[in-house]
């Protein structure tokens, strides 16, 4: 089954599904209320309610996770279990009702292994849950499912073809998995047995159900292989409770190996289960900030500019501080050569960014430069700022632009010094002009004899003069 992808980030798989649109969405485009968890998200372009695909499109394939089924086993749970049937195979007495029922314990707890896993749930069936609750008649179901087969391994073997033989034996153990899985999940004998039920789990995997019979059947025959290599040193007191640990433990892995498949393709299968801890939802500001986010992005490839204004500038409206919203704003209305509503809005913007990202503040200054080309903001911190980012960019000119004549367009800033001592930096490293350079510090050296940064412009002035001479 080939995975469904987010229709707008192709690199994401899909958990939720549009039919009216149709859409499919991934988790970056459909962020949850952790405060209203049972609230179901609603496509950003229709507004109706979304079909949730659990992990059919984000499970890792089974045969990637063989050290986790071998690990599943070998929790407390299916430890003490093993350890129990090791126990009972050397005290138990030759009692055929004590063996049906310990072998219908057994097969409950094989069976809520698969149950467990094809939930994805991390945690094992614990030893208790063996002998409380329904599931204990699942033996007399799947002995009838193997007497049926021996049924027909003995009218095979009537035919006096070997060919036949064989066919019929290989076709039943690989239908076995599939058969096991559907008794797992259904419960009942009719889906154990309805070619139907069963061919849906072999279609739903593919050709990936031959790798998942390998895999059981290697399993399968493990504890018997390693019973074999023991079997000549230990003595059968000691052979018995091992070999019962050993089916035990290599059951729960086959099990649990079983179970993930269904989890890994439940889309196929009609389930739709996320993963234990996935997908967790966001506090309310969060949500509200994500979702805008989302929407105005999914708006905007869809050409829906004007949607996505709107929906920013309600997000704006609850939150004004918030940078990621002011900048996609930013970005939106400079895209759409929105010149006097991007202008207005860089009043906001600029001190905003500028306090937390002066990169992203001189991205914005040069866009503004592009609508008007002697733009210049209205805050000297921010002019001395942005300056000093787009120095660090290698924009020297559009830096210096922005520190031209501070003192008489803020004679009041007290960081004039600072300023300017950038201004000398700029024009001395950036332009190689040094006659501008020593006019500034002059001006500084003048102007503000006391200022704590005199030793900064006496350093500068040996560079600078050093230049000149080299010059």
């Amino acid at each position: 089954m080939e995975k469904s992808l987010c229709h707008y980030h192709p690199a994401q798989p899909a958990t939720w599904l549009c039919r009216s649109c149709p859409r499919h969405y991934g988790d970056c485009c459909t962020p949850l209320n952790d405060e209203a968890p049972e609230e179901t998200p609603t496509c950003p372009l229709c507004a109706n309610r979304l079909e949730f695909l659990g992990a059919a499109n984000t499970a890792q394939p089974f045969w990637e996770r063989i050290p986790t089924f071998f690990a599943y086993g070998l929790q407390s749970g299916p430890l003490a279990f093993s350890a129990l049937l090791a126990v009972a195979s050397l005290f138990m007495p030759a009692s055929l009702i004590l063996w049906a029922v310990l072998f219908s314990i057994a097969t409950k707890y094989f069976y809520s292994v698969i149950e467990v896993s094809s939930e994805a749930q991390k945690a094992a069936p614990t030893l208790a849950s063996a002998f409380t609750g329904p599931g204990f008649s699942l033996f007399f179901k799947q002995l009838v499912v193997f007497i049926l087969c021996f049924v027909a391994l003995w009218i095979a073997s009537d035919f006096d073809s070997e060919a036949l033989y064989w066919l019929v034996n290989i076709s039943l153990l690989l239908v076995m998995p599939a058969s096991i899985i559907r008794l797992a999940l259904d419960k009942t004998l009719g889906a154990a047995l309805s070619p139907e039920e069963v061919g849906q789990v072999i279609k739903a995997m593919g050709w990936r159900y031959l790798i998942l019979c390998a895999f059981l059947f290697i399993l399968w025959q493990s504890p018997s292989w390693v019973t074999l290599m023991l079997s000549h040193g230990l003595p059968r007191v000691v052979l018995f409770p091992i070999a019962a640990f050993l089916f035990s433990y290599f059951t729960v892995v086959m099990c649990a190996m079983m179970g993930y498949a269904v989890f890994q393709y439940q889309g196929a299968l009609g389930y739709a289960i996320a993963e234990e801890d996935s997908h967790n939802g966001y506090p309310k500001a969060e949500y509200q900030r994500r979702r805008a986010l989302a929407e105005a992005e999914i708006r905007i490839k869809e050409g829906q500019s004007e949607h996505a204004l709107e929906t920013l500038t309600q997000a704006l409206e609850r939150a004004p501080e918030d940078l990621k919203l002011n900048e996609r704003f930013h970005q939106l209305l400079f895209n759409l050569n929105a010149k006097e509503r991007c202008l207005r809005h860089l009043a906001h913007y600029l001190p905003l960014a500028t306090r937390s990202s002066p990169a992203l503040a001189s991205t914005a200054l040069l866009n503004a430069r592009k609508i008007q080309p002697d733009y210049l903001p209205d805050d000297p911190l921010v002019c001395e700022r942005i300056a000093a980012a787009l120095l660090e960019r290698h924009r020297t000119r559009e830096g210096l632009s922005l520190l031209r004549n501070l003192h008489q367009r803020f004679p009041d800033y007290p960081h004039i010094p600072r300023a300017y001592l950038l201004a000398a930096r700029g024009f001395a490293e950036g332009l190689g002009q040094v006659e501008p350079a020593q006019k500034l510090l002059a001006f500084v050296r003048g102007r503000y004899p006391q200022s704590p940064l005199m030793a900064e412009v006496d350093t500068l002035q040996l560079i600078i003069d050093r230049m000149a001479t080299n010059g």
